[in-house]
């Protein structure tokens, strides 16, 4: 169901097929088996790790086309339901028994005019052996007998619990909000948080990274996680962030999702609906539909479900790694229990020059590149917040390693910038950008599987203006020599005085040439083509090549002759000269003509 903004009352239903899956029909009720009126009961944890029952009755089902859009709606009531005050988040996932069959697991809470105690909607169990099992199919079809579904009752998804006015304006409507997996995060604070959540919306990427300089091709921006309609618990208890030993499960147990584990904590919580050996389903709903997956299953502790005005929620903790998710799909989380994931060691390292302090984090990450941007950024500034202890003007000097099964050899590359406003923001956007062009280059897959990066910042802005630059002549002969002087000025400090020479070529084409002073890389010129690989090893060699913003390159341009535009340029040599430790902003440049000797 998508979100609607729109609302129409009373929307018209059609029947659709529900394709079943191979398993014996005496463990399961099926949606053609479904009656009005049975009494059922579900599992879930409220409080601790004790699995407590609660009533569920049939009210009916919705059938909507499409067979992952019907529900069969239940009534819920008893102690763990009034403890929880109604269906909470972290509920999701929460088997439904009727005569001892599973029908499917809880997945939403919902609100209808006509009904006064909790309902939920009931994602069939159908579905979900196909997440567990994706290869077993049958010809068996499935679907909702006539006198049990709720004609002309149409249901509407919502972000959070309706209106009275709509709920009661609209009795032929019930209307359905998540109970979401509640994303759990412990090592996150303020703004960290905020870029985990919400990307380049919390946290603008700053000008002049490294991802300006390549193609980006597919990679997808930085949005944040709340674009995958995950919501972060208001609360969570400490995380234990360990992925070496296993836990026993059982339907109706609470179990989580981990994105981050170590000195940050990532992963969302849900419960166990359905176990065959060693295999698994949950949550009744997607985490990121992800379709295949990777992910560390964890055990969950449940400290308890705090009920709140919008949506009450468990307030929990991930425990020790179980196996893999290995499905994220529409119906539910699938995975194996005791199957191992492999994982990236991610570690960041910060030093303050002007305090002496250090902060070290260690954390494993999940090998997803759709989301790993958004943990980089939000672990790296995490990191460099937390050492600085503010936001401000500096200088921050950056290492960066990474290494890869999938990679021919580690790429290693070192950084400087400097900012009046907000020095933290540079090494994580970076590093994010770095790890993308990687994951989402056209070669092969890196299998990154160790990300090191190393700061050390000051408050001092060590930074050098490229204040003027001279050439010896006006007019040059093909194949003469160029002697230019580049003054430069220390922020706060001395001027400087950069000599040298770069020669022209003897068989160029052209009647001027140009010769630019500038700072780090710079971006391709009209006439110039984007530099093209062959292979990965070539996209890592050009990563740790490409200038950094201590370098000085004094560089010879001339027009393109065989471009069509006539402002085109084409570089043809450069002299580079390091400053380390010193930010080179500001660019100047000269023309001369050219002659033909006579």
């Amino acid at each position: 169901m998508g979100k609607v903004r729109g609302i129409v009352c009373g929307v018209a239903l059609l029947l659709s097929a529900i394709g079943g899956a191979a398993h014996g029909q005496g463990e399961f009720l099926f949606l053609n088996e479904i009656e009005i009126g049975m009494q059922g009961v579900g599992k879930t944890v409220v409080a601790g790790d004790v699995i407590s029952g609660f009533d569920a009755e049939v009210l009916g089902v919705i059938d909507q086309p499409g067979k992952y859009s019907d529900f069969i709606v239940v009534r819920v009531s008893g102690e763990a339901i009034g403890r929880s005050g109604g269906i909470s988040q972290g509920m999701s996932g929460s088997p439904i028994y009727v005569d001892g069959r599973l029908i499917g697991a809880l997945s939403r809470a919902a609100l209808w005019s006509k009904e006064l105690t909790p309902i939920g909607l009931v994602t069939p169990i159908e579905g979900m052996l196909e997440v567990i099992d994706a290869v077993r199919h049958t010809e068996m079809v499935s679907r909702p007998r006539e006198d049990v579904l709720l004609a002309e009752i149409g249901v509407v998804e919502l972000d959070s619990p309706p209106t009275s006015a709509l709920l009661y304006g609209c009795p032929d409507t019930i209307f359905s909000y998540p109970i979401s997996s509640p994303l759990l995060v412990t090592g996150l604070s303020g703004r960290a948080l905020e870029a985990l959540m919400d990307g380049g919306k919390a946290q603008v990427a700053p000008q002049g990274l490294l991802r300006a300089f390549f193609p980006s091709g597919v990679a997808p921006e930085i949005r944040g996680l709340s674009s995958y309609n995950v919501r972060l618990a208001p609360v969570s208890g400490e995380g234990r962030g360990s992925f070496e030993s296993q836990a026993a499960l059982d339907p109706g147990s609470a179990i989580g999702i981990a994105l981050a584990s170590g000195d940050v904590t990532i992963g969302a919580l849900g419960t166990l609906t359905y176990r065959d050996g060693e295999a698994i389903v949950g949550f009744g709903h997607p985490f990121l539909s992800n379709g295949e997956a990777a992910f560390p299953l964890t055990t969950a502790h449940i400290y308890d479900t705090m009920k709140a005005y919008d949506a009450s929620f468990k307030l929990g903790t991930l425990g020790e790694a179980a196996g893999a998710i290995l499905e994220d799909r529409n119906s539910g989380v699938g995975g194996l229990i005791d199957q191992p994931v492999s994982l990236i060691d991610l570690l960041l390292g910060v030093f303050d020059l002007d305090t002496g302090r250090t902060e070290h984090l260690q954390i494993d990450l999940v090998d997803e590149p759709r989301i790993m941007g958004e943990l980089l950024l939000a672990t790296g500034l995490e990191a460099i917040d937390a050492t600085l202890d503010r936001i401000g003007q500096g200088t921050v000097e950056v290492t960066y390693q990474i290494l890869g099964d999938g990679m021919p050899f580690p790429l290693e590359r070192r950084d400087i910038f400097v900012s009046t406003r907000d020095i933290a923001i540079y090494p994580p956007w970076q590093l994010a950008g770095i790890v993308s062009l990687l994951q989402y280059n056209a070669f092969e897959d890196p299998k990154i599987t160790r990300i090191s990066s190393a700061m050390q910042a000051t408050q001092e802005l060590k930074a050098i203006r490229i204040n003027h630059l001279e050439i010896d002549e006006r007019i040059y002969g093909f194949g003469d020599t160029i002697h230019y002087t580049v003054e430069l000025q220390s922020y706060h400090g001395e001027k400087q005085i950069v000599q040298g020479e770069i020669a022209i070529p003897s068989d160029l084409i052209a009647d001027t040439v140009i010769v630019r002073a500038y700072g780090g890389p710079r971006l391709l010129e009209s006439g110039e083509s984007p530099e093209e690989f062959e292979n990965l090893g070539e996209l890592i060699g050009a990563i740790e090549e490409l200038p950094s913003y201590d370098v000085l390159t004094v560089e010879l341009f001339a027009p393109n002759p065989y471009s069509p535009y006539v402002e085109a340029l084409q570089g043809l040599e450069k002299v580079r000269t390091e400053f380390t430790g010193h930010y080179l902003y500001d660019e100047r440049e000269v023309r001369a003509l050219l002659f033909e000797p006579g």
